[in-house]
């Protein structure tokens, strides 16, 4: 027994230390291109957060670059406040959405419709870029044969609990898809944080073929078209960052991971296999150290899992350029373990889900 839990506490190791080589070997292009790109947010109610998200975009340091706003039903005057910046951006009020659409799908599809940039920048509403520099950031991957561009959106983490479990969350997340793809298997993106070239939007017909599921905008979009020979990243540093902040409760959270979760069942095969045996080798590694910790050599095991993990993620978070609580890492290592799967089952179960009500 001790032989086996030894096996798949190292296979784990393993597995961490190929994805973050693969992280931290990775270079910008930083190419010369600065195309005309079209900032594009879909915005349900949220009127205090496009205060604080339109005049820092109005910042970017960009030559040429636009921002269009669809608003998803709004009552909350967000129009108005909207109106008053109407010659700097555009914006859309969608008064209902068609039978068979996803709301925030098919606000975004307006968004794009309506946008005269060669590359369309996704980013929520409740979103900040880190730097007047984010546009340029994104930029300077772009090549001929890239149509799409996957950035990382770290949370922006508080005093609170919750708050430092969903940024290492949020961290766990990145540093597989950001691995994955650089070892050509992109598998996600974040719709806070992502680019797609204009002409490659349309000629897949955008979000048709999902226009349906709840979430799944990024996601999915990335699992239907995304290849190792038109898909690149945006990581180099804070610069890249688009930032987002945590849920308020437990329950809040708890549904927001539950809608992002749903739209795995229709991942590829591919896909869900390795996520899925990297996060049982995972729970399986944390039940292992459990089971050894009774083993007289448990503290010389323990020490060097610790060691293994915390040094390859802060790899991968200098090459990014955010990290989280290095401090609370075994709390929040052991309840990832635990929660995730949880989600994924309850995910799959639950019928109801709702991008905003």
């Amino acid at each position: 027994m001790t032989s086996i839990l030894s096996s798949i506490i190292i296979s784990h190791l393993l597995s961490i230390l190929i994805l973050a080589l693969a992280v931290y070997k990775w270079k910008s292009r930083n190419g010369k291109e600065q195309p005309f790109v079209s900032v594009v947010i879909a915005a349900h109610n949220e009127i205090d957060n496009l205060k604080n998200l339109i005049p820092e975009l109005l910042k970017q340091e960009y030559p040429r670059f636009e921002i269009i706003v669809s608003l998803d039903r709004s009552t909350d005057g967000s129009g108005e406040y909207l109106a008053q910046h109407k010659n700097k951006i555009s914006y859309i009020e969608i008064q209902s959405t068609p039978t068979g659409w996803d709301h925030k799908k098919f606000a975004l599809s307006e968004g794009i419709k309506r946008a005269q940039g060669d590359w369309i920048v996704l980013t929520d509403a409740d979103c900040l870029p880190y730097s007047t520099s984010w546009l340029r950031s994104i930029s300077k991957e772009i090549s001929p044969k890239t149509h799409l561009l996957i950035g990382v959106s770290p949370i922006r983490a508080n005093d609170s609990i919750i708050s430092k479990y969903a940024q290492f969350e949020g961290f766990m997340t990145y540093f597989l898809y950001t691995s994955l793809a650089i070892l050509h298997r992109p598998y996600m993106a974040v719709g806070r944080n992502m680019a797609i070239r204009k002409s490659f939007w349309e000629e897949k017909k955008g979000y048709e073929s999902i226009k349906g599921t709840k979430g799944g905008d990024d996601d999915l979009f990335i699992q239907l078209n995304a290849s190792k020979q038109n898909t690149a990243l945006f990581i180099g540093g804070k610069d890249s960052l688009s930032y987002t902040w945590p849920k308020e409760s437990w329950s809040q959270y708890w549904m927001q991971k539950i809608r992002h979760y749903s739209v795995s069942s229709f991942y590829k095969r591919d896909s869900t296999l390795i996520l899925s045996c990297f996060h049982l080798l995972h729970s399986s590694s944390i039940i292992g150290l459990g089971l050894l910790s009774t083993q007289s050599f448990f503290l010389p095991i323990i020490l060097f899992y610790l060691f293994i993990k915390l040094a390859s993620y802060r790899f991968v978070a200098s090459k990014i350029g955010a990290g989280f609580n290095y401090i609370l890492f075994p709390f929040v290592e052991i309840l990832y373990a635990i929660i995730t799967p949880v989600l994924g089952i309850r995910s799959q179960l639950k019928k109801d889900i709702k991008w905003k009500n």
